[in-house]
């Protein structure tokens, strides 16, 4: 098995653990350094990991063959393109840019240098996710309702909530649950003094396979949720991504002791469906490691990040002008 070697642009709060994780893989990577334009930091997170904080994108690009993309996603496009045009394999955190138009030409820098260029879509590895997608193999979806609710904590800055946080969703539901299906949609949401970017949005997606789905994202609600509802012709099933819980219930319509004194008719049964112990960004670097050598299906490429973008933005732009 090749060892690949590999860099972290950006090491704040994802970054971080993206060099924290890959320090510890060392049967498939060689962490060989780390760059952050914060001088200090980098420093910081080198010493604690005990690697090479690099001077600049450019000297940590000359020196490895992979690299993770955690930059501020105002600065995907210029580092992604620079890191295809150097022959480097990318994985590039979500959202591969910001504008459709410059993920299209990142996926074409890429295309036409040849390397692999993956997207940080991290929730198709939730382990709830992997046991939710097995389920509904069997199952009809009529429709699906995710919410992503957070406080504000100003982090992120570059991006509005859908970029931001609904993309998650967009790209499940649009790419995992129902790939395939063109989508319709409708948008509303709004500003908060927080910020100047959307920060709250409520979108409605039709099918064409008549499936629907209800999509809210917010970074200012004063509760931490991350729930998909999936409604099907025979099931309830609720999957709660924060807590790792996973529940499927069904309507039997069961008389209980029937024919004796004390039946009773059971009405539904719930099911809590065994949900491992997985962390979902170590098992996407794993991924990443396997699409490198030409497997790794699962993580996500440049053409359902691009469609996730792309309905980012038609999401963004419908609330904005329902507001």
């Amino acid at each position: 098995m090749n060892i690949c070697k590999i860099g972290v642009m950006g090491v704040g709060s994802m970054g971080f653990n993206h060099v924290r994780i890959l320090s510890s893989e060392t049967t498939l990577f060689q962490l060989v350094g780390i760059y952050d334009p914060d001088g200090a930091r980098a420093e910081k997170v080198a010493n604690q990991f005990s690697v090479k904080a690099f001077p600049s994108a450019q000297a940590l690009l000359t020196e490895v063959d992979a690299v993770v993309i955690a930059v501020p996603s105002s600065l995907h496009h210029e580092v992604a393109i620079e890191a295809a045009n150097r022959g480097v394999h990318a994985l590039v955190e979500k959202p591969l840019a910001l504008q459709p138009k410059d993920g299209q030409e990142i996926a074409s820098a890429f295309s036409n240098a040849g390397c692999v260029m993956a997207v940080g879509h991290v929730e198709r590895f939730n382990p709830v996710v992997r046991e939710l997608v097995k389920i509904l193999r069997h199952e009809h979806i009529l429709a699906i309702e995710a919410r992503r609710y957070s406080p504000f904590n100003g982090r992120i800055t570059d991006a509005d909530v859908v970029q931001d946080m609904m993309i998650h969703d967009i790209d499940l539901v649009c790419n995992v649950l129902l790939p395939g299906q063109n989508a319709t949609l409708q948008a509303a949401g709004g500003f908060c003094h927080c910020s100047d970017r959307l920060d709250y949005v409520q979108a409605l997606l039709a099918f064409g396979n008549g499936g629907v789905a209800t999509l809210g994202a917010s970074r200012v609600t004063q509760n931490k949720v991350r729930e998909i509802i999936v409604h099907t012709d025979t099931s309830y099933i609720a999957a709660d991504l924060l807590n790792r819980a996973l529940t499927v219930t069904q309507n039997t319509n069961f008389v209980v002791y029937e024919g004796q004194e004390h039946a009773y008719r059971q009405d539904s049964v719930t099911q809590r469906v065994f949900v491992p112990m997985q962390e979902p960004l170590r098992e996407e670097l794993c991924a990443f490691y396997q699409r490198i050598n030409g497997t790794g299906e699962q993580i996500a490429g440049a053409v359902d990040a691009n469609y996730a973008l792309d309905l980012c933005d038609q999401i963004s732009r419908a609330a904005i002008a329902h507001h």
